[in-house]
């Protein structure tokens, strides 16, 4: 049995994961060094262009979207835990991420409805409406380059006043731009599952527990 085994998106992801877990250990453990806040900002650009792939090759868009909602959920409580924040005072990525497939969804269909994720943004999202954008620009990016790379660029130099280190997200263009022209789907054969089940779920289940995890260095090495 033939499976597909996107080698470019799982090199993206494992890039997305490292620079993520490199930023909140700037954010929760060592605040002063700046510069592990700056590898962060590569994750958040190769997150969304991950759910842009996600959203083209999912069978079911509708059940994306109540997984990635259902995980925002679990890991709402170690995510205030660890960065200190209220309850409520600010929403994971996780729904971040959920509301970018909503958004994405209907842009495809050319939808009206587009608005309500843009607005669901607002309600203390991590990212905000920047992240919801940032997704709509990927998503251009993959029907047109060179509309796409603008976007992006226009995007982050819009929000360059108010947060300037975000800027360094666009190093992650050049590897977002490999995967489009360089990093192609083969087939693995004579393998039953070539994409097991913990792969799909590992990132799923990777944010909670890292967050949970650096909580709890945090509360042992670091008061």
């Amino acid at each position: 049995m033939q499976a597909d085994f996107d080698v470019g998106r799982e090199l993206l992801k494992l890039i997305a994961v490292i620079t993520m877990t490199v930023d909140h250990i700037g954010a929760i453990l060592y605040p002063a060094y700046w510069v592990l806040r700056v590898v962060g900002r590569l994750s958040f650009p190769l997150f969304c262009f991950l759910i842009v792939l996600g959203v083209e090759s999912t069978r079911n868009v509708k059940n994306y979207f109540i997984r990635l909602l259902l995980f925002a959920l679990v890991s709402q409580f170690p995510f205030f835990l660890a960065l200190g924040t209220g309850m409520f005072e600010s929403l994971n990525i996780f729904f971040t991420l959920s509301f970018g497939v909503m958004f994405i969804h209907f842009l495809n269909k050319k939808s009206p409805l587009i608005l309500l994720p843009i607005l669901a943004s607002f309600l203390n999202f991590d990212y905000s409406i920047y992240g919801i954008l940032m997704m709509g620009s990927m998503y251009v990016l993959r029907e047109d380059r060179k509309l796409g790379i603008a976007s992006i660029i226009l995007l982050n130099f819009l929000f360059l006043p108010v947060w300037p280190t975000q800027i360094f997200s666009l190093l992650t263009l050049p590897i977002i731009l490999l995967y489009n022209n360089d990093l192609k789907t083969f087939k693995e054969s004579k393998v039953k599952n070539a994409y097991p089940f913990w792969r799909k779920y590992f990132f799923y289940v990777y944010y909670p527990l890292h967050l949970t995890l650096l909580y709890l260095i945090k509360l042992s090495y670091f008061q």
